[in-house]
């Protein structure tokens, strides 16, 4: 590969690149950045066969930015020969989830298409990105779902989901393809409703589990769950735990599990996984510290 500077009207973007969609915003910021300190990344370009131009095989981001900025030119590490589709999808693919990032359903797109171009399992496709397998089995699922709401799916690692349908969402909704307009109804309530990931695990398992009583499921808030059950707390059923003693004994005999955990010890490969429980634990604790407030407000 050579680097030189190359006037970007003879550059154009490639046609199979993952990613279906550019964030404007984020565009404005990296063209106020570029006007500033130049473009300090360089794109990667290949020769076009038969014209006097590139092909865009990493950077395209950079490269509309560089364009809003107004330059005429962008430095580009040009390479003779970018190698078959897969790993040409490979490359793009793996800048784009370290540099620029994808929506999930473009993740998802990009990965069936790396797997189906390589033969590859889940897990040899996680170890070519850097995530797990169970990350790489998640993104393909949402390929499961209709595209009006994979479309919608937003990633929303350790924050709330405001409204959001998130992954975490996705899973439970996928649960409920063979019943589309039930699917539809409660994507809408975790939007109208903000529901939480949790909530919405919650509500997929009422609903799966109550035929008969899904429309007042849907109508209700998620806090008159168990009355619409008629259960006494909540659709697990009434708590095993016969007194608050109890249960905090409970809570202090976990603590040791915890001080054990040794992070620096965890593949890669797992670090995922063990978020993911991290936070569902942290989502549940910090749900039982607000409704313990709200007790003591109470009294």
């Amino acid at each position: 590969m050579r680097l030189e500077i190359i006037q970007i009207e003879r550059i154009v973007e490639d046609p199979d690149q993952p990613r279906r969609a550019l964030d404007d915003a984020g565009l404005v910021g990296l063209a106020d950045s570029i006007r500033q300190h130049g473009v300090l990344n360089p794109i990667t370009i290949t020769p076009l066969s038969g014209v006097d131009g590139f092909r865009i095989v990493t950077g395209e981001r950079r490269w509309r930015a560089a364009q809003k900025a107004g330059l005429l030119e962008i430095p580009a590490l040009i390479r003779e020969e970018v190698g078959d589709e897969a790993e040409k999808t490979a490359e793009q693919l793996v800048e784009n989830l370290q540099r620029e990032e994808l929506t999930p359903l473009d993740k998802a797109n990009a990965i069936k298409i790396l797997k189906n171009t390589l033969g590859a399992t889940n897990k040899e496709i996680g170890q070519r990105l850097g995530v797990s397998e169970r990350t790489v089995g998640y993104l393909l699922d949402l390929l499961d779902l209709p595209e009006s709401i994979s479309e919608q799916v937003v990633s929303s690692p350790n924050r709330p989901a405001d409204g959001n349908i998130t992954e975490k969402h996705a899973r439970f909704l996928r649960q409920l393809n063979d019943e589309p307009e039930l699917q539809a109804q409660l994507a809408e309530k975790i939007k109208d409703e903000k529901l939480s990931s949790d909530d919405t695990g919650k509500l997929t398992k009422a609903l799966r589990a109550h035929p008969d009583k899904r429309e007042d499921i849907i109508a209700r808030a998620i806090e008159e769950l168990p009355t619409v059950l008629d259960i006494s707390g909540d659709t697990d059923g009434p708590s095993p735990f016969s007194s608050g003693r109890a249960f905090a004994g409970l809570l202090e005999r976990m603590l040791p599990t915890f001080e054990e955990v040794r992070i620096s010890a965890i593949s890669g490969n797992d670090l995922s996984a063990v978020e993911e429980a991290a936070q569902n634990v942290k989502t549940r604790v910090d749900r039982l510290l607000a409704e313990i407030r709200a007790a003591r407000r109470v009294e």
